[in-house]
């Protein structure tokens, strides 16, 4: 008798999915190279980010997320908001990585162990409501690895940014909770955990947005199909009265709470002097929906046709494991990524599986759980277009296509296969977190990120709070692939502290310190082994001097 027939005929073991799930989700505690760093290319700078929010979150700063407080032309300290997130991320990582305060280092390391909780966390609600939808285990199992071994999740397993794997984590939350009250008609723990996403991020409106219509279609159907005569009246009422209006209204109501708060504390914290549409959170917050253009930059990432065919390659690369997009013929596949004619064959196959699986619980809940990534695409199109990790949510597809693949499987050749392929999923997730463990991550990049993170912890420990320091450094978009993403992480290194960067160079005056790469005469070394990075203290001869002094002229490259 093979593994697989001798796994399937043990009915002892109802939870010997789950406990296989756990274990093979834990791999990713193992690969990762040093977490101490940041290592990896385009998520340095939102974990350099998220991180600084959430150590500068605290009540002398009126909690208000923010990367860090800077200088404005006249002379005054402001602050620079990240404030239009929910804090429920922020005040996480803050209270995990409390413990190490001023060790940049364990902090680092604490916080990327928090995602990776996370990520866990929403694999295992997603397993959970697919057991539940598939009404088998073992189904669960293999569509949840499949789905969870994609680029974006391994990629961004322990990217420290609230809207990754804690975004991510409330929407399989909420679903998990959409299923149940479905099944067993329990509104009030959907209610709850709804609440608890929208204090972690925005994507949960995505998927209650395509519930809500979805379940309103479905009643109104209902409604005519059972009363053909029915008046324009109860067409009108059935939606005001169903409980998925109800959903909708609080969970609305929960989210502008959560927004006023943010924006209350920005604008206290601006002396109330900024008018409420001119905070940065708020313009933010419209540029991200696409309410509010900036520059010709804006409007030109917004443009239909690229914006599809950069959504519909995300879509490929989120259907695939890691290990299997990194084959030979994974990437031939890839080369599709300029052709919509992928999505829409996608489309096709998971249309022709429903219609072939008629006992397939719940379609709906299916349509929503495939349909909210697009759904979030095109209510935040300036967010999805910028960040590569917004291919995370495009998670519901494959979830969906691989359970109706095994449920196809499983009614045409039996349970035992799908057993089979269980029990192949479970080393081809290890396999991609091992592939992915390698990205970004060799010896000598590590030894450079190590050299400036030691310096930076050095720079930190001598520099108080509260005190001015000037960064001569270019801008981020220049600086972050070359430099190992420091621009934005100098941002963490010296939280707490005033920064000055080069947009203001006649600030330079002001500072008390200033961090150059090249030694400087006529200021006061207190670096002196640093190779990469020179701390300076401003000595008191140079204080007078109204002119920018040569070392706050200076560049990188």
């Amino acid at each position: 008798m093979s593994i697989a027939n001798k796994i399937a005929s043990v009915r002892k073991w109802p939870n010997l999915p789950l406990a296989l799930l756990l274990i093979a989700l834990s791999t990713v505690f193992l690969f990762g190279g040093d977490r101490h760093r940041f290592y990896r290319p385009g998520s340095n700078t939102l974990t350099a980010n998220y991180m600084a929010v959430a150590m500068n979150l605290s009540p002398e700063h009126n909690f208000v997320g923010h990367y860090y407080r800077t200088l404005n032309p006249e002379d005054d300290v402001v602050y620079f908001p990240y404030n239009r997130f929910p804090p429920g991320g922020y005040t996480l990582i803050k209270l995990a990585t409390l413990p190490f305060a001023g060790n940049l280092s364990a902090s680092l390391y604490v916080g990327r162990l928090l995602m990776l909780t996370f990520f866990i966390a929403a694999a295992l609600f997603a397993y959970l409501a697919l057991s539940r939808i598939a009404a088998n285990r073992w189904i669960a199992l293999t569509a949840t690895l499949l789905a969870f071994s994609s680029y974006y999740c391994l990629f961004h397993n322990d990217t420290v940014a609230t809207d990754a794997m804690p975004d991510l984590f409330g929407v399989m939350l909420t679903f998990h909770g959409i299923v149940i009250f479905m099944q067993e008609g329990r509104f009030r723990q959907l209610l709850v955990k709804a609440c608890i996403a929208l204090l972690l991020g925005w994507h949960v409106y995505a998927l209650l947005l395509t519930f809500i219509v979805l379940g309103l279609g479905s009643e109104l159907i209902k409604l005519s199909t059972s009363r053909p005569r029915a008046s324009i009246r109860s067409y009108i009422m059935l939606p005001l009265r169903s409980r998925y209006m109800r959903l909708g209204g609080i969970s609305l109501l929960v989210g502008a709470t959560v927004l006023t708060f943010n924006f209350t504390n920005e604008y206290f914290a601006m002396n109330g002097e900024t008018p409420l549409m001119e905070l940065r959170s708020v313009k933010s917050t419209l540029r991200r929906t696409g309410l509010g253009l900036s520059d010709t930059y804006d409007r030109g990432i917004l443009v239909w046709q690229p914006f599809l065919k950069e959504q519909t390659y995300r879509t490929v690369v989120a259907s695939l494991p890691y290990a299997f997009a990194e084959s030979e013929y994974g990437k031939a596949l890839s080369k599709f990524e300029q052709t919509p004619w992928v999505l829409l064959c996608a489309v096709m196959i998971v249309g022709a599986l429903l219609i072939n699986l008629k006992p397939v619980r719940h379609k709906t809940l299916l349509a929503a759980l495939a349909l909210f990534g697009v759904c979030w695409a095109l209510l935040a199109r300036q967010q999805v277009a910028l960040h590569d990790f917004e291919g995370i949510y495009y998670i519901g597809i494959p979830l969906v296509l691989f359970t109706l693949l095994l449920l196809f499987i499983h009614k045409r050749l039996g349970g035992r296969l799908v057993v089979a392929l269980a029990i192949t999923a479970l080393p081809l997730f290890g396999l991609s977190a091992y592939q992915m463990s390698l990205v970004g991550n060799d010896a000598e990049t590590a030894e450079f990120q190590n050299a400036i993170f030691n310096e930076f912890q050095a720079i930190r420990d001598k520099i108080p709070q509260g005190k001015i320091v000037y960064i001569p450094i270019r801008p981020s978009w220049q600086a972050d692939t070359v430099f190992a993403g420091t621009t934005r992480a100098s941002i963490f290194y010296l939280s707490g502290r005033v920064i000055v960067h080069t947009k203001n160079p006649e600030l330079c005056r002001l500072a008390d310190f200033v961090i150059t790469a090249r030694r400087e005469e006529g200021t006061a070394l207190l670096t002196p082994n640093n190779r990469l990075r020179f701390l300076y203290e401003r000595s008191p001869e140079l204080a007078h001097i109204s002119h920018i002094p040569e070392v706050c002229q200076w560049k990188d490259g």
